[in-house]
């Protein structure tokens, strides 16, 4: 049976508070099917598929192993809803919902398109449902506090627009949390803000050690329209990052693709081992080592090096999987032997050592959000 992460890894950082969440398991019941799910997150007035935010990329790599561990064909149906938070105009709102269900239909399309056939998109415009199951749910707020909100997100006789007027203008404030409208934006509006993806799969019995030759389903499959999904709760606290030590190995493509006029191609052996101590961590540290060994001495031609350097780096956006901007900062030393001049053989040897700050960029190479292949771009300013 697949099930869904552990509960560490079901928390979300919203600002500088955490969101829990109650994520269902897949179900055994009568029916043959069994239930996957997960949320992509989208930004304040956006509608891009965006990894880097709150815990997109880890939804979507558990996305990827929760599909990779099934079988495509062990496969029903796919269900995605996307939503807006009930703030803005109602035609931005639309906008946004349309255009975030199409930025996940996109995806799933690029990334599995074996599930072509199996996708079923729905939408809502405005998440007015959601909002009230989050504040019946929340620990913190005052009953008195969740019976005013309830009765204007419940009311008949406000417009859509008059609720959100109220909301913000007549909730005043909550003994625990401070400014209402402010606490409901902060901790509530950004999970609203999603696209929620459910995956019917085969159930299998306990007992049944492989798939079975002729899978049996369901007649009907699940109608997408009359899914809900459990709502979040706030804890205040924080998130310690899942540990996973990885390391990605490296090869600096300039100095491969050195080339000297008496040496011809001379690349420059290199090879630099960058290590994530934390799988959504922003620091990560560097060993890298150069060693271009080459000498022709009848015609004074010596390009002989060995260089080591240690770098610590922070990456800009926390759970970005390792991409993006970062700073850096390193320290080195090395001995070299270097003369390119064939005529009197003149050139420099030594021994030196030195230390700065660098800024880079890597971009990853995949539709995927782990991509295991990324280039990297990078300029260093220091002292040696």
């Amino acid at each position: 049976a697949i099930c869904p992460p552990d509960d560490a890894e079901q928390k979300l950082r919203v600002k500088d508070t955490v969101v829990e969440r109650i994520i269902p398991r897949p179900e055994a019941d009568s029916m043959s099917t069994a239930r996957y799910y997960s949320e992509i997150h989208f930004r304040l007035n956006k509608a891009d598929l965006d990894i880097s935010y709150m815990d997109n990329g880890q939804s979507l790599l558990r996305l990827e192993r929760i599909i990779d561990s099934l079988g495509i064909d062990n496969i029903v149906s796919v269900g995605i809803i996307s939503q807006s938070s009930p703030e803005g105009s109602l035609d931005r709102n639309t906008w946004l919902t349309e255009h975030r269900s199409k930025a996940m239909l996109n995806y799933m399309n690029r990334v599995y398109p074996e599930l072509k056939d199996k996708l079923s998109m729905s939408k809502i415009i405005e998440a007015w449902d959601n909002l009230a199951s989050y504040v019946i749910q929340d620990p913190h707020l005052e009953e008195s506090t969740k019976e005013k909100i309830l009765e204007i997100i419940n009311s008949d006789k406000l417009s859509v627009a008059d609720k959100k007027l109220k909301l913000k203008n007549s909730l005043g404030k909550d003994p625990n949390t401070g400014d209402v409208y402010s606490y409901l934006t902060k901790y509530y509006y950004p999970v609203i803000r999603n696209s929620s993806i459910f995956i019917f799969h085969i159930k299998f019995e306990p007992d049944q050690q492989q798939e079975p030759a002729v899978p049996y389903l369901e007649e009907t499959p699940p109608d997408f329209a009359e899914i809900t999904y459990t709502p979040q709760q706030p804890s205040l606290g924080f998130e310690d990052s899942r540990r996973r030590p990885l390391i990605a190995v490296k090869t600096n493509l300039l100095y491969d693709a050195f080339f000297t006029k008496d040496l011809g191609w001379a690349p420059i052996g290199n090879i630099e081992l960058e290590l994530y101590p934390t799988e959504e961590g922003r620091w990560t540290w560097l060993a890298e080592y150069e060693f271009p060994w080459y000498s022709v001495p009848s015609k004074h031609q010596y390009f002989q090096i060995q260089n080591w350097q240690l770098e610590g780096r922070r990456y800009f956006k926390k759970a970005s999987n390792h991409s993006g901007h970062y700073l850096s900062a390193y320290i080195g030393a090395n001995y070299y032997d270097i003369c390119f001049d064939s005529k009197d053989g003149n050139g420099y040897q030594g021994e030196g050592g030195g230390l700065g700050l660098g800024y880079g960029y890597v971009l990853p190479l995949g539709k995927k959000p782990d991509t295991k292949w990324k280039l990297e771009f990078f300029i260093k300013w220091g002292v040696y």
